[in-house]
């Protein structure tokens, strides 16, 4: 079976909207300005996904300031901290969210999770948010005197997220959870209690939601809690081609699995032979009668260039398989 190709977090900006979105940062440049190359850099996003016949269209979040930012500016009980910390490691920043108090939905509008008014209404949407266990690592707690009242509060404030989202016709939904895999969140993961907290939190999270679901690992090893990913209610299952050790598993499973097959991180575009190859020797260990073929992560650590570059490889590899 051919694989479905898909986008799988924040893309990248053109040159032109970072150089407008700094002068508008400084002042020097009106809104009207950076809004109307926003919605171009959009369209031509979505134009190109849907010319290489991805499954799900994403608005590639352009708009975004930081992969936690609207989820921090939804919810009640959170504020957004003055201090910046690197994401993981990259060479970009994110806002580290505060917690004050009780977390649950507040404030939610959905233009600041997907621009629905600039996809096509004949297609299916995608939006990616990070998960709750991730979410939960990278913020400061300064209210919950325990760790799982905090994560619960949150995953039902993101499931809620997540139902006004479908509402809107959002119909294929990523959690991204890095920190399932990322060191030194890893070594916590020997713990089983840490590890069956986070995984419950997930579940927690897309209860009830009709929406497609994808959980996305990335920036380390998944093979030691693949098995475990592969139990949780979702739709799909992905991980990092580029850090998981997948010559040590022999898995075969009824979900769909989503390999992220080209480097998010590295200005190198994949040959889409390499990539077809790749696949075709992951899937003897991890084999699936669905599968998905997406970045491992975030393609906005690349030029814009190269990020629509990697998409478009993506697509070839799938037709070649």
């Amino acid at each position: 079976m051919c694989p479905n190709t898909q986008l799988a977090g924040i893309h990248s900006r053109s040159e032109r909207l970072i150089e407008l979105t700094r002068s508008y940062d400084r002042g020097r440049t009106p809104r009207v300005d950076t809004d109307r190359q926003l919605e171009e850099d959009t369209l031509q996003l979505i134009n190109l996904q849907d010319g290489l016949g991805f499954e799900y269209l994403s608005d590639g979040a352009l708009g975004w300031q930081d992969q936690l930012r609207p989820i921090a500016e939804s919810l009640k009980g959170i504020v957004a901290g003055t201090r910046y910390s690197r994401w993981f490691d990259t060479n970009t920043f994110y806002r580290k969210p505060i917690v004050t108090s009780r977390v649950a939905l507040g404030d939610f509008q959905t233009k600041n999770f997907i621009r629905t008014d600039l996809l096509p209404r004949t297609k299916r949407w995608k939006v990616v948010v990070v998960g709750p266990y991730t979410f939960s690592e990278l913020s400061e707690n300064r209210h919950y005197s325990e760790k799982s009242d905090y994560i619960y509060d949150l995953a039902l404030a993101e499931r809620e997220i997540l139902k006004r989202l479908n509402e809107q016709g959002i119909s294929s939904i990523q959690l991204s959870e890095p920190c399932l895999v990322y060191q030194p969140y890893r070594e916590r993961q020997a713990e089983r209690e840490e590890l069956e907290l986070a995984l419950s939190a997930i579940g927690r999270t897309v209860e009830g939601v009709a929406s497609d679901f994808s959980i996305q690992t990335y920036f380390g090893d998944a093979s030691p809690i693949l098995p475990k990913l592969l139990e949780l209610p979702v739709d799909t299952v992905g991980f990092d081609l580029f850090e998981t050790d997948y010559s040590r598993l022999k898995i075969e499973t009824s979900k769909r699995l989503a390999f992220g097959i080209v480097d998010s991180r590295d200005s190198n575009v994949e040959d889409p032979s390499w990539i077809a190859e790749t696949t075709t020797r992951a899937r003897k260990h991890i084999s699936s009668p669905e599968l998905t073929l997406v970045p491992n992560s975030d393609l906005k650590f690349v030029p814009r260039q190269v990020a629509d570059a990697k998409a478009q490889a993506l697509a070839k590899a799938s037709s070649l398989l």
